[in-house]
């Protein structure tokens, strides 16, 4: 090898082993590339950004379009409205973007579609002569819920007899009635939600209804032949045979003697001119000349009745009066309603035996405007012999009742009042209805009782706490039907039920008084399609009364509802097969109310205790507040609740019990009108079709 060669070898490995110099070639060697990677990339991002922006843009702009519409018209106003919705989410300037247009239109069944386009400049592709990209979306809107559900739980309470601001009464805010408030309310909404649904005919829109104070009426929801098409379920899912707080009459006192009644009275009043046959010495009308009391005995033809077919009584000749002329009293007697009639009194032994007396009494004679009239009397007495048992007094306790002909709409009879000398031929103690089944109905008052509708509460426990609802609390249940007694419902018997106060059984003569007691006239109804004229009809049988009970009404609201319960055959897809979007608007205008003497849907609370179970802490209105909101939790997500303080605070049990963001306060006519309109605007939920 040459020193020449033996150089070179040596530079180049010098070179190789000094880097240095090489990295700067390397770089300017791969700039370009790199740049045209990265730029690339951003590029790319930014057209991606963009045309997901214009997507937003876009499909805000079409529902924003399809809400404007109020038919299936799509009108200027609808466009304008969804053009303006486009500018506010897309704007040239934020993106550097050229050249964007947007258009809609809308078909026959009122679906909006929209197209959008805009050009993308490209920033750091430019260099390499990419040229910018235009990007294209469409978009379009309609109704998509195809079936929806909405129940309504309305207090119809005492108090929705008030105005929103106190009593009506020289009300200087021209408000009305809170119930008249919400009669025109609901009508409201109903118009509100079909106009939001305009055009939409192949989904469904069923209503149903639970207006409740302090019970709630069944009287169309439980039917002898139910048509389960409409909702309705058999009478056998009520009570056959119910335990009432009631009385029963003890006859236990001991009586040998007799009980004098007086059966008939007859009188008669004649005058001193109305007969042809006066003597020579009687006197005219216009005659001066008086008559003495006797002159009565001996004036004009035969006066007389008849009291029996025998024998014939008369007032007149006295010849006729036994005793004969001038008897002041004469007395006849009759034995056991048979025989001749005799003078002397009959001696009774038997229980039952009676005798008939007459009593005749002397005639007596008045003067006026100059003429004397004549008047006698005969009056008929029974006596009866009373051996037995006399009614002693009530005892006031719990009684079991037959009632499958009362729920069924027969009337169940019974007695209301005992008189006290009644007397009967064995002892024992009798409840009303047994009573009033006896033949002889003597010394006793009749009277009969119809079931309202008004249901009382199945079995339940008195529980203060329900994380999680007690297993025995099947008042709480939504999900099971009346398939055994301690979950069946019972008819409410007011009529049967009197208040006792705390005591166990009260022995007493007196009548004690029924508790207080009001059933809403409204009508339970099940979820069922409805017109706007069957809508405002049901909607204006709303009548106030009674005391708030939340727990009661939101209970029947979440069966009604319940997609799993009680009416899972209808409940759970809708006719089309489509999913059902599930709502309770729960309206009141006040707190719970628990009144511990009225007559609810638990019964009389401080004879029944269903509730406290004789506890005062804590007290019955609490516990009530806790089952509401117990209720409230169970289907949360699965329906959704609506709650409108009308009147009233919202806070506390009605904010807490209604899905987030839908809990409303309305103080007057007008809240609560703006409050439904609300909620029908957003349960009618537009959805995007793309």
């Amino acid at each position: 090898m040459t020193q020449e060669t033996r150089a070179d070898t040596g530079l180049l490995r010098h070179l190789l082993r000094h880097t240095g110099g090489n990295v700067l070639a390397i770089t300017a060697a791969a700039t370009l590339p790199m740049l045209g990677v990265i730029g690339g990339a951003v590029d790319i991002s930014r057209v991606y950004l963009v045309k997901s922006r214009v997507q937003a843009a876009c499909d805000s702009a079409v529902l924003a379009g399809r809400k404007a519409m109020t038919t299936l018209t799509y009108t200027d106003s609808a466009k304008a409205r969804a053009r303006s919705m486009f500018n506010v989410n897309f704007q040239d300037d934020d993106y550097g973007t050229s050249g964007t247009a947007f258009t809609t239109s809308a078909n026959e069944q009122g679906v909006v579609s929209g197209t959008a386009s805009t050009t993308v400049p490209m920033v750091l592709m430019d260099i390499f002569g990419a040229e910018p990209t235009t990007v294209s979306v469409t978009c379009s809107a309609d109704i998509q819920i195809p079936n929806i559900d909405i129940v309504f739980v309305l207090d119809v309470t005492g108090s929705m007899d008030q105005c929103p601001d106190g009593w009506c009464n020289n009300n200087p805010s021209g408000e009305v009635k809170k119930i008249v408030s919400l009669r025109a309310a609901a009508k409201d909404f109903y118009t509100t939600l079909q106009t939001a649904l305009a055009g939409n005919d192949t989904s469904q829109v069923r209503y149903g209804f639970v207006p409740y104070s302090q019970a709630v009426n069944g009287m169309d929801l439980f039917k002898a032949s139910p048509d389960t098409s409409k909702g309705e379920l058999p009478l056998t899912e009520l009570i056959g045979t119910m335990q009432v707080e009631s009385r029963v009459a003890n006859f236990t006192t001991y009586v040998d003697d007799l009980s004098a009644q007086q059966i008939s009275q007859f009188d008669q009043v004649f005058d001193n001119n109305d007969d042809d046959t006066k003597e020579p010495w009687e006197s005219d009308t216009n005659n001066s000349t008086q008559m003495s009391n006797w002159d009565c005995d001996q004036y004009g033809a035969n006066k007389s009745f008849t009291i029996d077919s025998s024998p014939d009584v008369y007032l007149y000749p006295y010849t006729s009066w036994p005793g004969g002329e001038g008897i002041g009293a004469s007395e006849l007697y009759q034995k056991n309603g048979t025989g001749a009639w005799q003078t002397t009194e009959p001696t009774l032994t038997n229980n039952g035996e009676f005798y008939d007396k007459i009593t005749f009494e002397r005639e007596s004679s008045t003067w006026s405007s100059g003429k004397k009239s004549c008047r006698r009397e005969v009056t008929r007495t029974r006596y009866t012999k009373r051996k037995g048992y006399r009614f002693t007094n009530w005892t006031y306790r719990p009684v079991s009742y037959d009632v499958t002909g009362f729920r069924s709409g027969s009337s169940l009879n019974f007695v209301s009042a005992v008189n006290s000398n009644l007397v009967i031929p064995t002892s024992g103690t009798f409840t009303p209805v047994e009573m009033r089944a006896w033949a002889d109905q003597s010394g006793l008052t009749s009277s009969s009782t119809s079931w309202d509708g008004c249901l009382e509460e199945r079995d339940t426990t008195p529980a203060a706490t329900f994380e999680p609802i007690p297993a025995l609390a099947y008042d709480l249940d939504v999900l099971t039907g009346g398939t055994n007694d301690a979950h069946r419902w019972r008819p409410i018997l007011r009529d049967l039920t009197y208040d006792r106060g705390q005591k166990a059984n009260e022995n007493s003569t007196s009548n004690f008084s029924r508790p207080d007691y009001t059933c809403p006239s409204a009508r339970m109804r099940n979820l069922n399609v409805m017109t706007q004229t069957e809508f405002n009809n049901y909607i204006d049988t709303l009548q106030p009364g009674g005391y708030t009970y939340l727990d009661v009404g939101m209970v029947w609201g979440l069966r009604l509802i319940s997609p799993q319960g009680i009416f899972a055959n209808r409940n759970l897809t809708g006719p089309n097969g489509g999913q059902i979007s599930r709502h309770i608007i729960f309206l009141t205008d006040g707190e719970p109310v628990s009144q511990l003497t009225t007559y609810s849907a638990y019964g009389v609370e401080r004879m029944s205790e269903r509730i406290t179970g004789g506890s005062n802490s804590p007290n019955a209105a609490t516990r009530h507040a806790r089952r509401f909101q117990a209720l409230c939790d169970l289907q949360r997500g699965g329906v959704s609740i609506w709650a409108i303080a009308f009147g009233t605070s919202v806070t506390g049990n009605m904010e807490a019990c209604a899905d987030p963001g839908r809990a409303f306060e309305a103080n007057n006519t007008t809240e609560l009108q703006n409050a439904f309109r609300r909620i029908a605007q957003e349960v009618a939920d537009l959805r995007l079709v793309q």
